[in-house]
């Protein structure tokens, strides 16, 4: 046989074995179970909740499960991302977000009730919030409640103490000194923005929202990125961050605190199943092996708190649950539920209702105009001290502080950033030409 003719013969057998060996992986690629998750969970529980289930269902059902996690961002992102896929899901189970997120996604069509096993070992409600929803579209796995961080080392070297309030953190020594992320790409600082807005009122909350937005180092990417800045100690305090960040950053050996506000709500870490789920009966078996026993363990190893009620980490930390202790620890007490906390009266309809109205208006408003923001209260600031040095030669300071007064409510209470820096400055010019 001449040598090009085995050449040939050589390339086709192994061009057949190629095809057919293609076909067997296909087919077995196939058979292979699938799960497909969305969410804002962080990659830590991601990566715990994988581990644990794969074992779990190989264990229990001899068959290996492939899982898909799409994490697109914070939970306005993910919300989003299911809105566009227009009730035709590349996923099948929204794991993550708080409340309102997920009454936004019932509203619109996208959950389907499903009541998993143990669904009676979780609350009904904790401090006026409700822990899982009565219609079952929704249920916490993994409750937290809404704090703010802070770098005991950096603060401490910058002899300044934590601040205990909301309003504290207005005092003119934390500028700069402080980071946080936008309502749109997280759904924890839209949280603080609705607990101010519920708390303070709308117009004092957004008034609010002005005057600490002046006092920000930066903005962040999202509550990660704000984790690990304050972690880091390149800005000591962080805004808005989910309670459990400041227990995973101090096993990581960071010298991080939380510090709960004045004013604050309980988090229920949610999951639902989504509507015309391509996956369902695996999405159901995900679902319970989240709050059995076993599940639940792998929440807090994947740096979360747990949601049953029959929880003590002190049991846990004896049978080798590595977080268990970190988490006694971080809470001062030996189950989630034993926190005594008070809260504000917290309306999650209206939280829900006015979802994207809130995150538009911040990022128009207060984002997109920062820089404006700032010049224009730095310059009140600026005339305010001018006038109470005036003030203590006994000039007649009567007129330019009526103009100061009407700048201030500009800038707070209506956002009019150009008329305010104009309105300062007719202050200014009074207070010049007062009689001394």
């Amino acid at each position: 046989m001449k040598k090009g003719g085995f050449t040939r013969i050589s390339v086709f057998i192994l061009s057949g074995f190629l095809l057919f060996w293609g076909v067997l992986t296909t087919e077995a690629q196939a058979q292979r179970e699938k799960i497909g998750w969305v969410g804002p969970v962080y990659k830590e529980l991601s990566d715990s909740l994988m581990k644990g289930f794969k074992e779990y269902y190989k264990k229990t059902y001899g068959k290996e499960i492939d899982i898909t996690f799409i994490r697109p961002g914070g939970w306005p992102v993910c919300v989003d991302k299911v809105r566009a896929w227009k009730g035709k899901p590349d996923a099948d189970v929204f794991l993550g977000a708080g409340a309102p997120a997920f009454e936004v996604m019932e509203k619109e069509g996208f959950i389907a009730p499903y009541k998993p096993k143990d669904w009676d070992k979780i609350p009904d409600k904790w401090g006026g919030m409700k822990v899982k929803d009565e219609k079952l579209m929704w249920t916490c796995f993994a409750p937290w409640i809404v704090t703010n961080l802070y770098n005991e080392r950096v603060l401490k070297a910058l002899k300044l103490p934590p601040p205990k309030t909301w309003k504290e953190l207005l005092n003119p020594i934390y500028r700069e000194y402080i980071v946080q992320t936008l309502p749109y790409a997280s759904g924890t600082q839209h949280e603080v923005i609705e607990i101010h807005l519920q708390s303070f009122g709308e117009k004092e909350g957004w008034a609010y929202n002005r005057l600490l937005a002046a006092q920000l180092a930066r903005f962040s990417t999202g509550s990660v990125d704000t984790t690990h800045m304050v972690s880091r100690g390149e800005v000591p305090i962080g805004i808005a961050q989910p309670q459990m960040n400041a227990m995973s950053a101090r096993a990581d050996g960071y010298p991080v605190r939380d510090l709960l506000p004045d004013k604050t709500i309980l988090v229920p870490e949610a999951v639902g199943l989504l509507k015309n789920a391509p996956n369902e009966a695996n999405a159901k078996i995900f679902l319970d092996w989240l709050f059995s026993m076993e599940g639940q363990k792998y929440v807090l190893e994947g740096r979360y708190f747990t949601a049953r009620k029959d929880i003590k980490f002190s049991v846990w930390e004896k049978e080798g649950v590595a977080m268990a202790k970190h988490a006694r620890d971080a809470l001062g007490v030996d189950s989630f539920w034993d926190l005594k906390v008070g809260f504000i009266d917290y309306n999650l309809e209206l939280a829900a209702k006015r979802w994207d109205e809130v995150n538009r208006y911040f990022e128009y408003e207060i984002y997109r105009k920062w820089r404006e923001l700032k010049s224009s209260l730095f310059l009140i600031e600026e005339v305010e001290g001018e006038i109470e040095a005036a003030k203590k030669k006994g000039v007649d300071i009567s007129k330019a502080e009526s103009k100061i007064k009407e700048a201030r409510r500009l800038f707070e209470f209506d956002g009019a950033y150009p008329t305010a820096r104009l309105t300062a400055s007719e202050a200014r010019a009074l207070l010049v030409a007062a009689p001394r």
